[in-house]
């Protein structure tokens, strides 16, 4: 009797295949990734719900307040739908074997391996377009619309859709190609010659990306004589800072809210200012704007991102020619046929805890650069502590932002120092 139960049990309280373990390891970091998604949303609506500081009252009278957390709520509720929709779904798709499923149709129709992979990654990029489409449009045309930042089209929200499912397309699979290809012929060496490759990639988008494909969604012309550039171009020569591509971008037909950004490095630099923030700010505050942009350059900001940038490729790239040659990659999602994309799905699912600790390290370092590219503005500008004070509380005001996120999710979330962080900094 007792021999008969012990019989019975063994395959229960054998040990699991290495496969079966990897599987449970993607899915408890799904749950994982999206519980922990849920726990800081929550804190972050929770931290909002306060009442009307007197620094807040600087930036918000009471009724623009209650709109703001308005904003965040409808935000919140919205974010919480989705993500519990993608979880299930992506869950759905590992646990039903979709994704082993679909590697299967395909090699039933397909004797290539670097076409099959293509193939496979273009329809997954496909359905995640088309699935977020419905989400997209009523954050646009519903939650942006009620609190009056859409100026969008349902045709121009369409547009851009098209286009960048295009570019993601073009781009993203001639990569993956390149990088498949390499781990196919040089599987020794994968690690270091697709990181190589991706690092020649990412500057040549840093230099050139801005010019080749902002075009395509905007309308940027030369910022027009006058009082405003006459006193930017003023403020760049004083400081050494040559300029010769200085644009205003028609934000407006998108949205309301106001920004302004600085792309390229050495000769290839680009400052644009949203056409909404010239008609909001007045000429000093938008040139101690363009000083803080000017000084992510000066203080060497745009370099060392950019290497942090790689070398976290680097780390991806290391840990994948390490771990993507283990067959039991693709058994996790179903497949007794080793493939490159499927393992490289395993891999990137079975990455997230890494990748957050590197978005927490990026995060952190970009909060600090901000505060440094101010602090620039206060320098090298007369008047720019004021300028830029006012500045902050129109911009804060015209996005309805948030005066008191939670500090967890500013260290998840936030590239920026929240806006009352900034603004007492701003009069240290």
């Amino acid at each position: 009797m007792t021999s008969g139960r012990v019989e019975a049990l063994s395959p229960i309280i054998a040990p699991m295949s290495t496969s079966n373990l990897l599987l449970l390891g993607i899915v408890l970091f799904v749950l994982i990734d999206f519980s922990a998604g849920m726990v800081i949303n929550y804190l972050n609506e929770r931290s909002k719900n306060q009442p009307l500081s007197a620094e807040g009252a600087e930036i918000f009278n009471p009724e623009e307040y209650a709109k703001s957390m308005a904003y965040g709520t409808a935000k919140y509720r919205f974010e919480m739908l989705t993500t519990l929709i993608s979880t299930v779904t992506i869950l759905a798709a590992i646990i039903l074997g979709a994704f082993s499923w679909l590697d299967a149709q395909l090699r039933d129709r397909l004797n290539n391996n670097l076409l099959i992979t293509v193939v496979f990654i273009a329809i997954l990029i496909l359905i995640s377009t088309i699935a977020n489409l419905p989400a997209g449009y009523y954050s646009t045309f519903v939650i942006e619309e009620k609190f009056g930042f859409n100026k969008s089209t349902k045709k121009l929200f369409f547009q851009d859709a098209i286009k960048q499912l295009l570019i993601s397309l073009a781009l993203g699979l001639v990569l993956l190609y390149a990088v498949a290809w390499i781990y196919q012929e040089l599987q020794n060496q994968f690690w270091i010659i697709a990181w190589a490759l991706f690092a020649v990639f990412s500057l040549f988008m840093f230099i050139f990306g801005t010019r080749i494909f902002l075009p395509m969604f905007n309308k940027l012309k030369p910022l027009p004589e006058g009082e405003l550039r006459t006193a930017v171009e003023d403020y760049c020569q004083k400081q050494g800072f040559p300029l010769s591509k200085l644009y205003e971008m028609d934000a407006s037909k998108r949205s309301t809210k106001l920004n302004a950004f600085f792309s390229g490095m050495g000769k290839v630099k680009i400052i644009g200012l949203y056409d909404t923030l010239i008609e909001k700010l007045s000429t000093e505050e938008t040139v101690a704007v363009l000083a803080h942009e000017v000084g992510h350059y000066k203080r060497k900001h745009v370099y060392t991102m950019f290497a942090f940038s790689n070398l976290q490729t680097l780390i991806i790239f290391s840990l994948m020619g390490w771990l993507l040659g283990n067959p039991n990659l693709s058994k996790a999602l179903g497949s007794d046929t080793p493939s490159f994309h499927l393992s490289m799905l395993a891999f990137f699912l079975l990455f997230s805890p890494v990748s957050t600790l590197l978005g927490l390290i990026n995060n952190s370092f970009s909060r600090r650069n901000e505060y440094q590219a101010d602090q620039y503005s206060i320098d090298t500008y007369p008047g720019a502590r004021e300028h830029m004070y006012n500045a902050l509380k129109k911009l804060s005001r015209e996005s309805l932002s948030n005066l008191n996120p939670h500090p967890v999710y500013v260290a998840v979330h936030y590239s920026h120092p929240p806006i009352l962080d900034r603004l007492a900094n701003l009069h240290k």
